[in-house]
């Protein structure tokens, strides 16, 4: 069943899109706007926190660096060869001197370290730390490449890297044959503290696979685990971002891995707190639009009652009178813009009756005898011809083509003494064209025509001589204006809501600039006197008549040669006659 709209469903379906339409655009760009804002965010925490890993790295690079230069300092090299040189030195000398430079290695750094040189041989040991002894344990196996993180000892204890280089270093493998271990090594206090510097909302920490993380004092031990636990065995050795849900609150974690140290530098941000503001508008969106919704149901009411009952009133009178029921009268006890409206229809309602009868009567009247008067107009032209050509035979006694001239003039007005059926069908009038054309031949001797309509339009109704003029206008027109074999080919297809017919031939044809002066013809009300066309514009006038403003004829070259003139009918817009 279809269903009818009327003014109050339409603008209540508008104003129903509209909010959607606003709720859905806003959901999107709000979904947008918080990837937009996270990736922003996941760029600035990556960036800051590779900057946080490379400061970290330089300092613990230069711990590095001032162990590589004692390993090679030549005071060190004397310390550790002071058996072998014997009296060519000074021991107390030489030890105070190695020393001073320990001291001074470690306090070239900001940072607080320690920096001990083993001497294999003697199995002593001297460092920046006066309380460190000789470790044998350093010699029953190799050496570790690169920094090492040594655990604390009690729950008080504090966590430590170190750093042993072997001299010479090929006996890194085998430090028992080494002539000297340099030790250099730094409290994860240097890295909480360059943390707890780190100025950046939410926390900082290390983290390596099987090791309990190095955290900062602002970090929240708590939150670290929940992040830790959910971590995989192996986070990837290059700088990623991901969230993690802790206690049912999302953290934005970014990591960067240290090449340095073998850890990896992790910063986590509450997601709730760089989300807040955004939320904050939707939450606020979302109750302008349920207030929106609420005026707009409040304005639906009013609209209600104060047009779409009064237009629905009206809309039942004026079907009533549709359907015949002049004495309607519409009845409104209102004192706004409808009681004039319905005054005035009721006023209308009396007088209806009476001018639809005149006024549409003689409507009809004057369209039947305007009809009649332009067939009538196109039976006179053809006729002369005809006589003409018969008066032409007679005159040198050619009795043959008189009287087939005839014969096929007599089929011709038997087909026009139904001149009070104004409508025949595409067979008759194709019957009418072989006459017709048989007796142009009795004239010219040299056309051709061929037909090409499809079967299912040779019984459709079409008004009287409607191709015949199409005909004859290519004959006048385009054949006698050039010599040789004149060709015409008729034809007919189906359309959507009608059908086209074409009429083309090889004659002389119009330039571009002649057939857009015939169009400007065609399309006038009224054709001037002394203007060329009649029979084309003859027609054309007829097909609007008869079947609406969307029918009508078009000119357009042929590819025979000459011009196509195509009647393009569509019978969904036609009139009743």
């Amino acid at each position: 069943m279809k269903i009818r709209t009327n003014l109050f469903i339409k603008i209540m379906l508008v104003l129903s899109s509209m909010i959607a339409a606003t709720l859905i655009f806003y959901g999107i760009s709000f979904q947008k706007n918080v990837a937009v804002i996270t990736g922003q965010i996941t760029s600035s925490e990556l960036n800051h926190l590779d900057f946080f890993t490379r400061q970290m790295e330089s300092n613990i690079n230069q711990l590095a660096g001032n162990a590589y230069t004692l390993q090679h300092d030549p005071t060190i090299r004397s310390y550790v060869q002071m058996k072998e040189l014997g009296r060519l030195v000074d021991p107390n000398k030489i030890t105070l001197t190695a020393l001073e430079k320990l001291a001074l290695q470690t306090s070239s750094s900001t940072w607080s370290s320690r920096i001990t040189v083993f001497n294999v041989h003697t199995r002593e040991a001297m460092s920046s730390d006066s309380t460190v002894s000789f470790q044998s344990g350093l010699l029953q196996k190799p050496l570790p490449q690169g920094w090492t993180y040594e655990a604390p000892e009690t729950a008080n204890g504090e966590g430590s890297f170190h750093l042993l280089l072997a001299d010479p270093v090929d006996y890194a493998d085998t430090p028992e044959r080494a002539n000297m271990i340099i030790e250099v090594s730094f409290p994860v206090s240097n890295l909480q503290k360059l943390m707890a510097d780190y100025q950046h909302e939410g926390g900082t920490f290390l983290y390596h696979a099987g090791l309990a993380p190095i955290e900062s004092q602002q970090s929240a031990s708590s939150t670290v685990r929940g992040i830790v636990s959910g971590l995989p065995a192996s986070i990837g050795t290059a700088p990623s971002s991901f969230t993690a849900i802790v206690d049912d609150k999302p953290y934005l974690v970014s990591q960067i891995p240290s090449a340095t140290l073998g850890w990896s530098m992790m910063h986590y941000t509450p997601l709730e707190q760089i989300l807040s503001p955004i939320r904050a508008v939707k939450l606020y969106f979302i109750v302008a639009c349920l207030a929106l919704l609420a005026f707009a149901s409040v304005f639906s009411l009013l609209l209600f009652r104060q047009v779409q009952h009064p237009i629905s009133r009206l809309l039942s009178a004026v079907n009533q009178l549709k359907h015949g029921r002049w004495s309607t009268r519409v009845h409104s006890t209102s004192r706004d813009e409808f009681s004039v409206l319905n005054r005035g229809f009721n006023e209308m309602a009396e007088q209806v009756q009476d001018l639809i009868e005149r006024v549409y009567l003689e409507e009809l009247r004057t369209k039947d005898a305007y009809l009649k008067q332009l067939q009538a107009q196109i039976n006179p032209h053809f006729l002369y011809n005809c006589l003409f050509f018969m008066k032409s035979k007679a005159k040198v006694g050619d009795t043959d083509a008189v009287e087939a001239m005839a014969l096929n003039l007599g089929e011709y007005y038997r087909y026009m003494t139904r001149i009070d059926r104004s409508l025949t069908t595409v067979r008759q009038e194709l019957k009418l064209l072989d006459n017709y054309l048989s007796i142009q031949n009795l004239r010219k001797q040299r056309i051709e025509y061929t037909v090409d309509i499809s079967p299912e339009l040779l019984d459709i109704q079409i008004p009287n001589l409607l191709i015949q003029p199409l005909v004859e206008n290519s004959i006048v027109h385009g054949i006698e204006r050039k010599n040789g074999l004149g060709r015409i080919h008729i034809s007919g297809r189906p359309t959507g809501d009608g059908f086209l017919l074409a009429v083309e031939d090889n004659g002389a044809g119009m330039d571009a600039d002649g057939m857009d002066k015939l169009c400007a013809r065609l399309a006038l009300p009224a054709r001037a006197e002394g203007e060329g066309g009649y029979g084309l514009w003859n027609v054309h006038q007829r097909l609007k008549h008869h079947y609406g403003g969307a029918s009508g004829l078009s000119v357009a070259p042929s590819a025979l040669g000459g011009m196509r003139i195509t009647l393009d009918i569509h019978m969904k817009d036609m009139k009743e006659s």
